[in-house]
């Protein structure tokens, strides 16, 4: 059962070995790095799809080109509270072959030239395998508001399909297991006390927590789209929702200890485009 007391560095170590899933066991075979989540708890917590290269090697949530102009885009819009995760914790990827199929190699930083992945979707399998992880993350961080980074980890997070080009900056609410019990009511009388045979009993379920989440598109989506400068592009998308994360926190810390909003929110979505136009040039592999 959850427990809000544990600390995340417990979590973590619980996991860091794991090996439910193919994702964990190649990350033992090629001594890749276990992905955990980083940042403030209690703020917003952006959740993505799984950790590629630049993240397998540093075991760091988004520290690679996508994960650096989201990173930017937070910080232009005033944002410096927020907790990074994905639905997986083990890099998702499958060996490039050359047309004889061998494998393709490729150097990384002057190394020796090594066999080249290209990142894929976890599958629906090593989601399910991750996800008591990320849902204990989830209630451990208890985020303000979630940001559900691309259609997969919107839709892991919502257990249904999430069209994301259509539903994007939609808010919905979210469940997750929380600690303790609640009674269990019957659907036709709404009460919870029963009998049965001449014995009384009171049928508890485990408690959950709502919390509120707004899908958006993957910043390695963004980064293949920044060429469209266009007023709905899919950057300018990008920034809305990512903006109005923002505002929900700010509202919360308003209501809740008086802090009033810096308005670096209001920054215009030409300043934050202007600040990130050269990840154009970057390759992201």
């Amino acid at each position: 059962m959850p427990d809000a007391r544990k600390h995340l560095s417990v979590l973590a170590s619980e996991w860091e070995g794991c090996t439910k899933c193919s994702l964990g066991e190649h990350r033992e075979k090629t001594g890749g790095s276990f992905v955990f989540g980083e940042g403030a708890p209690r703020s917003i917590m952006l959740i993505g799809e799984g950790p590629g290269r630049v993240e397998e090697a540093e075991g760091r949530p988004f520290c690679g080109p996508s994960g650096q102009l989201l990173r930017g885009v937070l910080n232009k819009l005033g944002v410096t509270q927020y907790y990074l995760s994905n639905c997986v914790s083990c890099r998702s990827c499958s060996i490039v072959t050359n047309p004889d199929g061998t494998p393709m190699l490729k150097k990384f930083g002057g190394r020796t030239p090594q066999p080249l992945y290209r990142d894929e979707p976890p599958t629906p399998p090593q989601v399910a395998a991750c996800r008591p992880r990320l849902l204990e993350e989830i209630y451990i961080v208890d985020p303000v508001v979630i940001v559900a980074l691309g259609a997969q980890a919107a839709t892991a997070l919502a257990q249904e399909s999430v069209a994301i080009l259509s539903e994007r900056g939609k808010e919905r609410t979210i469940e997750v297991p929380g600690a303790a019990f609640k009674a269990s009511l019957t659907d036709k009388r709404g009460v919870w006390m029963r009998k049965s045979g001449g014995q009384t009993a009171y049928p508890v379920v485990e408690n959950t927590v709502r919390y509120l989440m707004i899908p958006t598109l993957h910043p390695a989506f963004i980064m293949r789209k920044l060429a469209d400068r266009g007023q709905n592009s899919p950057f300018r998308q990008f920034v809305n929702d990512l903006r109005s994360a923002a505002r929900v926190y700010e509202r919360y810390m308003l209501e809740a200890f008086g802090v009033e909003p810096t308005g670096a929110s209001n920054v215009s979505d030409d300043e934050v485009m202007q600040d990130n136009s050269e990840q154009e040039n970057i390759d992201y592999e």
